[in-house]
């Protein structure tokens, strides 16, 4: 099985959430009529780390989605057989909606904190890459609209070999399982 991935590049990255944008508007989970900061559904987050002290301080940020483990803790933890699946072809793990009971027995059994429910529909939703996209040889809306050209899309063994050949390293603390983050 080929495992497709997103890399994201820890240099370019600037946290400006763009991505989180065009995700929620891809998938229509916001309705920005009754949204509440800090209640707002996502499929991704961004997440930033400080460095240094005042005036040399650096800030380093990073798109969080679904990381599509190698063993997915969600799908162990789901007790409806077939509900949460890791697709053979990609390696994305997809979320069933039409089986999903409800029952959020897969959030806290994720490591990443990236499974949400959505109360209106009674389902568990979370990033799949934008599998209906990639099928029809699309690329994710993340990167697709990444301003800063810092997030890239394709096979994981592909992307590793382009960091290799550019002579960058993979942040193995972040990328431990399909989700490439390099600095």
């Amino acid at each position: 099985m080929k495992q497709l991935s997103l890399l994201i590049d820890l240099e370019r990255c600037t946290g400006c959430k763009t991505c989180i944008v065009a995700c929620r508007n891809h998938f229509g989970i916001v309705d920005h009529a009754t949204a509440v900061p800090n209640e707002i559904p996502y499929y991704l987050r961004v997440e930033q780390k400080s460095e240094g002290t005042y005036p040399d301080v650096s800030t380093t940020s990073w798109v969080v989605p679904c990381q599509h483990c190698k063993d997915p803790a969600c799908i162990t933890a789901c007790p409806v057989e077939g509900a949460i699946t890791k697709d053979t072809e990609t390696g994305i793990v997809l979320i069933d909606k039409e089986k999903c009971i409800g029952c959020k027995a897969c959030i806290p059994a994720c490591p990443y904190d990236v499974i949400q429910f959505n109360d209106e529909d009674n389902v568990v939703h979370k990033c799949d890459l934008c599998f209906d996209q990639i099928r029809t040889g699309g690329i994710p809306v993340c990167v697709e609209t990444c301003l800063a050209d810092a997030m890239k899309f394709g096979e994981k063994e592909v992307l590793e070999q382009q960091v290799a050949d550019e002579g960058r390293e993979i942040d193995t603390e972040l990328s431990a399982e399909s989700i490439l983050y390099i600095r």
